[in-house]
């Protein structure tokens, strides 16, 4: 189809762009200009329903083609744009099809976003409230721009959902729109590309579709929320549109923002003025009695009396409380700043909890119970601060249960993952405390200063250290029915566990037999622990658990046994199988304990370690050591 130069040259002008298509909807000819005009990429031969959404709308302009009747209507492009399309059908005489004018439905009255963005800025001159400036936002919008609702989301505090702040009040009935989705991309790109995202929302009102956009609330530093303007059907938004849109929500976004920052600034001049209340009276509690001890010392010195050990003991207990509560205050400012390192190694949970709950034993007069499973559960983490959360835990157990109710601690071993249950029966934390109790300085209703001590920052650093772990600490209680502190951490993975070396306990009253045998062990790579770097050194190097005993049968009441004595006073978790070595079981052994020869011959000494262990292996997973089970497998209890 030709057409004369200056026609094209006088379409140029217009801001309606014309298309021919035919019969078929394949396009025919189209004028230079038309993608400017419309945002539509035409192809002469291709088919029209390939630059449009299909709906409705689209629908009607195709049967009117097909027909041969005109129609006016409003279809969606491919780009999502709405626009309007006028279907002229062609003269009989000439080959069947339509002329199609096609314009842009896009508003651009700058007088009504400016009517808008004065009504947001004078709402946030007005106050800070977030919910209000949202609120007031919305309905600028509806009254003074061409939208047909308005709606604003907000991010909570951890960026994981979005809440809706406000929403037009003068849209009326329900709504589609009421159902929002987050996950749809429109709404998921706008936040992570922080720029306008169009969309269509269909199914509203006669079905023919209607464009939204998805502003993002952006401020300086962070997303903070959506805007989300509906369009009513037959309108679109321009660029210059979701340019002046995107000012007034960023904008809105630096109200957001401002009222985020004032919460904050509060709840910090709260969360300070606590802490003055509760550190001045809690720091004054020890040196009270402190003072008052070391008054009492120096007078006595002054005159030449004895000093009494019971007041150096009171007082060197007060100390010991300053220096918890300063050494939290100081663990508390490390995690704000992100200074609290890790040392992180192979650790055994049971051997841990074990030692733990056993110094608690032998301190207070109460019942305590450790459950720990058969098989050993082994994490990387760093044990002292591992450590300074059961101790956290179990003072808060003991500190809120009444004199003589039991505290049970339990291991438990699952897939991928290792917990610690730490049971009281005490007070319990009311359910509406429960959300908070991991927060600094907060206090349970049911907790009085007067009563229970402390600065609240307890719970607070055990939960940042499990986090740091890559575990939680998760709690389950009910008011005056006690409360259930578990702490989860992840398991070393297998492969990990078993290049750990085994752990074997050397004892020889013979020097030169005992080198021969460390030699032998370490060799396969054992890791040998003897007496010669004496009983001290024995309790730090058995933080670890021992896997096996390898004692003389002629070992004498000499240095190799008090350190044997000292080894079987430590906390144990499970039993520790013992291989004799000599010609003869002794009277004091239990029968059925393995023996090997003495002197020393190195393939058999070896060849049964790995047979004891491998049999301590076999034993019944199902079996749990009761309390105080932790002795060596082998010895006759004692008389």
């Amino acid at each position: 189809m030709t057409l004369p130069p200056d026609v094209e040259e006088a379409l140029s002008c217009l801001p309606q762009a014309l298309a021919r298509v035919g019969h078929d909807l394949c396009v025919q000819w189209f004028e230079p200009d038309f993608a400017t005009k419309t945002g539509m990429t035409l192809h002469v031969g291709t088919s029209l329903l390939d630059v449009l959404e299909q709906g409705r709308s689209l629908e009607a302009v195709e049967q009117a083609i097909r027909e041969g009747r005109a129609h006016t209507g409003h279809v969606i492009t491919r780009a999502l744009h709405q626009v309007r399309v006028q279907v002229k059908p062609g003269r009989e005489e000439e080959a069947p099809g339509a002329w199609l004018v096609v314009e842009s439905s896009g508003v651009d009255d700058e007088g009504a976003f400016s009517l808008a963005v004065r009504e947001i800025a004078r709402a946030v001159g007005e106050t800070l409230e977030v919910d209000t400036v949202c609120a007031a936002a919305v309905v600028a919008l509806v009254r003074c721009a061409q939208v047909r609702r308005a709606e604003v989301y907000l991010c909570e505090e951890d960026g994981a959902e979005l809440r809706r702040a406000a929403v037009s009040d003068l849209a009326g009935g329900e709504a589609p729109e009421d159902t929002f989705a987050p996950e749809d991309d429109p709404f998921r790109q706008a936040l992570a590309l922080r720029q306008a995202q169009l969309g269509i929302q269909r199914g509203y009102g006669d079905s023919l579709g209607s464009i939204f956009a998805a502003v993002p609330l952006c401020a300086p530093r962070r997303t903070v929320g959506l805007l989300l303007l509906y369009k009513e059907q037959g309108s679109s938004f321009s660029a210059r549109e979701l340019e002046l849109w995107t000012a007034a929500a960023n904008q809105l976004a630096v109200a957001v923002e401002n009222a985020r920052l004032l919460r904050e600034a509060k709840a910090a001049l709260q969360v300070r003025e606590e802490f003055m209340s509760i550190a001045s009276h809690e720091l004054k509690t020890p040196l009270t009695p402190l003072k008052l001890g070391l008054y009492t010392m120096e007078r006595r010195l002054s005159t030449g009396q004895p000093l009494e050990l019971a007041t150096v003991l009171k007082s060197k207990r007060q100390v010991d409380r300053l220096a918890g509560l300063v050494d939290d205050l100081l663990d508390a400012s490390r995690l704000d700043a992100g200074k609290l390192a890790l040392e992180l190694a192979p650790l055994e949970v049971g051997q841990l909890v074990a030692e733990v709950v056993d110094h608690f034993r032998a301190a207070f007069e109460r019942p305590f119970s450790v459950d720990v499973p058969r098989e050993r559960v082994w994490v990387r983490g760093d044990r002292d601060r591992l450590e300074q959360v059961l101790v956290n835990l179990l003072e808060n157990a003991h500190k809120y249960s009444p004199p003589g109710e039991p505290i049970s601690v339990k291991v438990e071993r699952l897939v991928g993952e290792s917990r610690i249950h730490v049971q009281d029966h005490g007070i319990g934390i009311p359910g509406a405390d429960q959300s908070q109790v991991f927060q600094r300085f907060y206090r349970a209703r049911n907790v009085s200063h007067r009563n229970f001590g402390g600065l609240g920052l307890g719970l607070f650093i055990s939960h940042s250290i499990a986090r740091l772990h890559g575990g939680a600490l998760t709690l389950a209680s009910a008011e005056g029915h006690g409360s259930t502190f578990t702490v989860s951490l992840p398991r070393m993975p297998p492969h990990e566990v078993k290049r750990l070396p085994r752990r074997v306990l050397l004892l020889d009253e013979d020097a030169a037999q005992e080198a021969l045998a460390e030699r032998v062990l370490c060799a396969e790579g054992f890791d040998v622990l003897t007496s010669r770097a004496g009983a001290d050194a024995l309790r730090r190097a058995t933080h670890l658990p021992v896997d096996l005993i390898v004692l003389s049968t002629s070992l004498t009441h000499g240095p190799a046994g008090l350190f044997l004595e000292t080894f079987a006073t430590l906390p144990r978790a499970r039993p520790v199988p013992i291989l004799l070595a000599g010609d003869a079981r002794p009277w004091w052994a239990q029968e059925g304990t393995s023996l090997c020869s003495r002197p020393y011959v190195a393939d058999e000494l070896v060849s049964r370690v790995r047979n004891v262990l491998m049999q301590e292996r076999r034993r019944s997973a199902g079996v749990t050591p009761a309390v105080g089970e932790g002795a060596p497998v082998g010895l006759l209890p004692r008389v």
